[in-house]
């Protein structure tokens, strides 16, 4: 009920005028534990139906217009692979990614003043919440960014001026990140609220920290964030693959649980076949399938296959439990150690520390049962820690396809992988025509 109130405020972004329960809303703030479970609600809204940026749409079309997956059945996906994303798509881009983040953006912006307003809380609660808030924030400001590039920085929650703010530079959202990640850091505890680590702690925050840092070659910081995380002794890499993403993993950082009883993840049941009688939809591509090294464990365990209508199919099997009421046993997993071990060896390899680098590399290649590697000069070292990024966040949230962009590398490699219809302009998907009706302050992206 209390997220309810809190969401139902923002479906009036673009009309002017608070909405009738903002008055409300204010008892919502008026109880530590009212509080609380106000802000649980946004992590639970986040995982709460299939078709959103938070709960693995990312993963599926980022692996679509990567080099990642292809459709078995034709369908408006269609357009995320060739990269030729039309008008026939732009509802969706609403639905999927723009809406969900903008909600979560302004539930997080009024919920960050009603906390500040509150005189009823106490002082350690209301220092939390704001900060998981400033977190959440964060996260969708740095999703919207990879997918969109340039977009508004909508900071309150006051309709008249959401309803006509411009895209703002990509500059200056990582900075508005930085800044929320910063004081999320100081004032989250190290210890979770849940057992399966779903809400953000301190080193959550310092998890999404570094990931920026590193996307803005910002090399020393991402080294020392990941440095925090990996030394605190609080995470390790599962040696069997199979516990990855199950809940209560040691080496997640941050997971959203199940809300729905009929799924653990959405992932998992968009990506798994729904029967034996049934074909999977997103397929991985022979591309990606050749990567792998011989003797790779990641293969043999997040790798299925099936023979369907004649064809030999292989498909994501990271998640292994498609829904049907099944047992909860898996968690959505967002952030886990293996990212910071290859955060850490990408950033010392840039810094030319090499052996340091090598031995994170080789941390997640043993893990994979795969042979160390030695004396690589710089320049093949980076590219092999791109590589193994590749095989070992191949289908999880857009790890790939943000890749691909950050390090410059998107045309060389799709540009030869979809010559008949890629181009440069690509690397960002069109903001939707409905949003850019709703605010004419709004310009759309060059190539669309």
């Amino acid at each position: 009920m209390a997220l309810l109130l809190l969401v139902a405020a923002c479906k009036k972004f673009v009309e002017i005028g608070p909405p009738d329960n903002q008055i409300t809303s204010d008892i919502v703030f008026s109880s530590d534990a009212s509080a609380d479970n106000a802000i649980n609600g946004i992590y639970s809204e986040m995982n709460n139906n299939s078709d959103q940026f938070s709960d693995g749409r990312v993963t599926l079309m980022a692996g679509l217009a990567a080099d990642e997956l292809y459709y078995y059945f034709p369908g408006a996906e269609d357009e995320f692979y060739s990269n030729q994303i039309t008008i026939a798509n732009h509802q969706n881009l609403t639905n999927w990614f723009w809406y969900p983040a903008y909600k979560y953006i302004y539930t997080c912006n009024l919920s960050i003043e009603k906390l500040n307003a509150s005189n009823q809380l106490s002082a350690g609660v209301k220092k939390r919440l704001i900060a998981e808030c400033k977190f959440l924030r964060a996260f969708c400001y740095f999703h919207l960014v990879n997918i969109f590039g340039d977009a508004p920085l909508v900071q309150g929650s006051d309709y008249n001026q959401n309803a006509v703010i411009p895209r703002a530079q990509v500059e200056a959202l990582y900075t508005q990140m930085q800044s929320d990640l910063g004081e999320a850091i100081a004032d989250l505890p190290e210890n979770y609220l849940t057992a399966e680590r779903a809400r953000a702690n301190k080193f959550t925050a310092m998890a999404l920290l570094a990931k920026i840092y590193l996307y803005q070659e910002n090399w020393s910081m991402a080294e020392n964030l990941a440095n925090g995380i990996i030394d605190s002794g609080v995470y390790e890499l599962e040696n069997d693959l199979n516990n990855v993403f199950l809940t209560g993993s040691h080496e997640s950082i941050w997971q959203l649980s199940s809300v729905q009883a009929s799924v653990n993840t959405w992932e998992g049941n968009h990506l798994l076949p729904a029967s034996d009688l049934s074909a999977p939809a997103y397929l991985l591509r022979p591309e990606l399938l050749n990567d792998f090294e011989p003797g790779d464990l990641r293969k043999q365990n997040w790798v299925a296959a099936r023979d369907f209508d004649g064809d030999s199919v292989y498909y994501p099997f990271k998640y292994k439990v498609y829904g049907n009421y099944a047992p909860i046993t898996e968690s959505y997993v967002i952030l886990r150690l293996a990212d910071l071990y290859l955060i850490r060896a990408e950033a010392r390899a840039q810094q030319g520390n090499l052996q340091d680098a090598l031995d994170d590399l080789n941390r997640v290649r043993s893990r994979a049962g795969l042979t160390e590697i030695t004396g690589l000069s710089q320049p093949d070292l980076v590219n092999i820690i791109y590589h193994e990024r590749r095989i070992e966040f191949f289908c999880e949230f857009g790890n790939r396809w943000y890749d691909l962009k950050r390090t410059g590398r998107a045309d060389a490699v799709l540009g030869s992988l979809k010559p008949d219809t890629w181009q440069s302009t690509d690397v960002l998907w069109p903001i939707p025509q409905n949003q850019i009706n709703q605010n004419p302050a709004l310009k759309q992206n060059p190539g669309y």
